[in-house]
């Protein structure tokens, strides 16, 4: 502890004002106290906003492509209330979905086709994105919705006939037959995803008359990202899931976490090298305080006292530079879709040109926030202590520490 603490923080605080508020001192003090502070304000926030951005690109593409497909599919001939007692169980609903082959003049395309209950969740999210036509009702016994994107590409219609190819394998020889199906267009609909090129809806009810086939159940989750935990409470009380999300998207998701932890990692360099020049810039002012710090010494300071000085004032530098950027990152963070609608306007340039998106997306979460704040922090921290620990000298040398000098 120090000695001296009301004092110590006083000439903490007036180093600290000096060398960044005021102008007093000298320049080159003063210019290195203030680089120091924006390196930090910049490194912190351009961390923020980059984060922010990956979330907002993760939240996106869990809703859009996690809302159209099944998280978990067990047998039908599990108990529904079973399910539903499981943690993290939302909704359990029949479902059936087929690989089947779409024929076109223009040729061939390959997509899933799904039944849904008139009950699925999904069911809500398709009529949010239906753009032309209508929903199914019970007198239509063959319907079908398309994604837009393969409606234009292959020029249907609305009530155009739609034929497709089933693959289904015989149970007894297990010899492939391929079967001719059409379904009337009734519909199409947009998620803004790749999906709408790969996925079509139809009634549960058409798809099961269709493949001749008894549906299975579809395990809706809370949180589609505890799938693996849910697959496993299934197990041990003795169900076995069919299949989950993970089996087709899981590897795509773990790219996305990958990207993101490699942006941060990347950009944390902003701030490895701010830290740099705090480091350098809190030697430089040691050296120019050094006859200042005899003085006090002389009048009583101990020398743990001085080495608080130093680090109190480069902790005041460090959390100005991280408050400052915690507050510019945000705040930029929340308004950087507008802005890039706004120099889209001006330029004709958007970033997200040829996705499916049509704004930037940004997702400011808490927990990333404060980690990349604690994070900077502590590295601030640590990299002070170290400094002032091997650069202050006062201490090792008993003639400064104990006499004035000569002149004095």
């Amino acid at each position: 502890m120090m000695d001296h603490p009301k004092m110590v923080l006083g000439i903490a605080l007036r180093f600290y004002i000096n060398g960044v508020l005021q102008g007093a001192g000298r320049r080159y003090v003063q210019y290195v106290n203030r680089a120091s502070v924006i390196g930090l304000t910049l490194g912190t926030a351009a961390l923020i906003m980059v984060v922010a951005v990956m979330n907002g690109f993760d939240r996106e593409l869990q809703s859009r492509l996690l809302s159209v497909t099944p998280h978990l599919l067990v047998s039908g001939e599990i108990p529904r209330e079973q399910l539903l007692s499981q943690d993290n169980v939302r909704q359990v609903q029949p479902y059936l979905s087929a690989e089947v082959l779409l024929l076109a003049d223009q040729g061939g395309l390959l997509f899933r086709l799904q039944g849904l209950a008139p009950d699925d969740h999904q069911v809500t999210i398709m009529q949010a994105a239906l753009q032309k036509g209508r929903w199914w009702t019970k007198q239509d016994a063959a319907p079908i919705i398309l994604g837009a994107p393969l409606v234009e590409r292959f020029g249907y219609r609305l009530g155009q006939s739609i034929p497709v190819a089933l693959i289904k394998i015989d149970p007894e020889t297990h010899r492939i037959q391929p079967r001719v199906s059409s379904f009337v267009l009734i519909g199409t609909y947009a998620l803004g995803a790749e999906t709408d090129q790969a996925i079509a809806i139809t009634s549960l009810s058409a798809l099961a008359t269709v493949l001749n086939l008894s549906p299975t159940q579809r395990v809706h989750l809370k949180d589609p990202m505890a799938v693996q935990r849910v697959r496993e409470d299934l197990i041990s009380s003795g169900i076995t899931p069919l299949s989950s999300w993970e089996h087709e998207f899981g590897a795509f998701f773990q790219a996305v976490q990958l990207e993101k932890l490699m942006m941060g990692l990347l950009l944390s360099v902003l701030i490895g090298l701010a830290l740099i020049s705090l480091s350098a810039g809190m030697r430089i002012v040691m050296l120019e305080k050094q006859q200042t710090i005899i003085i006090l010494m002389t009048l009583g300071l101990t020398a743990k006292d001085c080495r608080y000085v130093f680090l109190i004032q480069s902790a005041l530098l460090s959390v100005t530079g991280i408050a400052i950027g915690l507050l510019l990152g945000v705040l930029i963070a929340s308004q950087l879709p507008a802005l890039m609608a706004f120099i889209e306007d001006l330029t004709g340039f958007s970033i997200v040109t040829g996705s499916y998106f049509s704004d930037l997306p940004v997702d400011i979460r808490l927990w990333d926030t404060a980690l990349i704040i604690i994070s900077a922090l502590l590295a601030c921290a640590c990299v002070m202590w170290r400094l002032v620990q091997s650069n202050f000298r006062l201490a090792q040398d008993p003639a400064r520490t104990n006499s004035p000098p000569a002149g004095l």
